[in-house]
């Protein structure tokens, strides 16, 4: 299903609806868009899920924060129909090829928020690691802290092996 651009209040976009999947806005990069939106650079319009009701900020955090700084009143949108689980759902798979890069600790809460979800968390590892747009192997550490106990002793080994 393609998206559809459309102009929107920006205090009808939610935010508060589990579709963050960063630790955190840094207020860096977001003072940053806020220079480069002041100087003409366009950013692509956020993504967001509609459900009849509620525009569901899925893709797109950063750039909403810089318009609210600017004062911005209306902006544009991709939105596509959806409810709060599919903006969810869309939020799992945000910013893997654009925009600030992913922290691991971003990564992982992303990956913590499927295995939390009751409609995805009985997925396999390769099923979520698709979903997040990350390793299953990352999937596997995080779900169990031994894998990751193991993974990091195979790298020591790896390393050590190579003095």
């Amino acid at each position: 299903m393609k998206r559809t651009l459309k102009e929107v209040s920006i205090k009808d976009i939610r935010i508060d609806g589990g579709t963050q999947a960063r630790v955190d806005v840094d207020p860096h990069w977001v003072h940053g868009m806020v220079d480069n939106m002041k100087n003409d650079v366009v950013y692509d319009a956020i993504e967001v899920r509609f459900d009849g009701t509620c525009y569901w900020l899925t893709d797109g955090f950063h750039r909403y924060h810089a318009y609210l700084q600017l004062g911005i009143k209306n902006i544009e949108v991709l939105y596509l129909p959806g409810t709060q689980f599919d903006a969810q759902l869309d939020a799992l798979a945000a910013n893997d090829k654009h925009g600030k890069p992913l922290t691991r600790a971003d990564k992982e809460k992303k990956v913590r928020m499927a295995l939390e979800n009751p409609l995805i968390e009985d997925k396999s590892d390769y099923a979520i690691a698709k979903l997040c747009k990350v390793s299953r192997s990352f999937v596997g550490a995080v779900r169990d802290p031994k894998i990751k106990e193991k993974q990091a002793e195979a790298v020591k080994q790896h390393f050590l092996k190579k003095d």
